[in-house]
């Protein structure tokens, strides 16, 4: 199995996107997150929804004391005026400039590797050609999957 048969293409995140534009994009393509291209066409980073989430929803404290929380604390729940309101925003201040990065040529093995590199669970295929997709940890599993399968 060649890897690039893995590769999930998806939009890019550009200065200005909204995060409900993010969110719709990567849920469509069962992604985490997308490459952030400024505006000069450079990419320079990831828009991650786990970030957003992250620095939008949930208290350090928790993050901190997450194992003390309880299961069903449901006065925590993320209201729906408060989703509203990060959807509303500009992913921006959100991208992160560590992602994982390989070129269709790369091997499965070291696409494992430069995920472990960068402790995520997917990676952005760029080359020289540009920008050909999202590759994940469910693609790599999928085509050992089939490989075992025969």
């Amino acid at each position: 199995m060649k890897l690039t048969e893995f590769i999930i293409p998806t939009a890019m995140a550009k200065p200005g996107m909204l995060v409900g534009e993010l969110f719709r994009e990567c849920i469509a393509r069962q992604v985490p997150g997308i490459p952030f291209q400024n505006a000069t066409g450079s990419i320079i980073g990831k828009a991650s929804m786990r970030n957003v989430l992250k620095l939008t929803c949930i208290p350090e404290y928790m993050i901190k004391h997450a194992a003390l929380l309880g299961d069903r604390i449901e006065g925590l729940a993320i209201p729906r005026e408060k989703a509203l309101e990060v959807f509303s925003l500009e992913v921006d201040p959100f991208v992160l400039s560590d992602m994982a990065v390989i070129s269709r040529g790369t091997s499965m093995t070291k696409a494992l590797a430069v995920m472990e590199q960068h402790d995520t669970t997917y990676l952005f295929v760029i080359d020289d050609e540009g920008y050909h997709g999202c590759l994940s940890i469910m693609g790599i599993g999928d085509a050992i999957l089939r490989a075992v399968a025969g």
